[in-house]
């Protein structure tokens, strides 16, 4: 290709072709093969980086909050259950403040 502009398109369209050697891009174009482009929203990376985060949070609460529950049936202590269900009021707390984390990146990330 005598353009060098031609030159980098064509370089351009290999990196995003995901072919893994330019021969194999070359042989397909001549061939009429389809290719995908592939592209990433690095801005999308960290929003879902965050809320995969969030989400493993609240499940990690959630199964605590099922042990407790599991503990205080189990216990035939009423003094024991108490001290356990003091202990778990504050999972339903850091659930609600995680959900308002979770809507909150979804309403930054909506807006961008």
């Amino acid at each position: 290709m005598p353009s060098s502009k031609d030159q980098q398109r064509a370089i351009d369209l290999f990196h995003k072709s995901g072919a893994e050697t330019k021969s194999d891009f070359v042989r397909g174009r001549f061939l009429g093969e389809s290719f995908k482009v592939i592209t990433v929203d690095k801005s999308a990376v960290e929003y879902y980086r965050k809320l995969s985060n969030i989400t493993a949070l609240i499940q990690k609460i959630g199964i605590l909050y099922n042990q407790t529950v599991k503990a205080i049936n189990s216990y035939q202590s009423i003094k024991t259950a108490q001290i356990i269900l003091q202990k778990s009021e504050q999972y339903p707390q850091q659930m609600i403040i995680l959900e308002q984390q979770a809507i909150e990146l979804t309403l930054d990330y909506q807006k961008r």
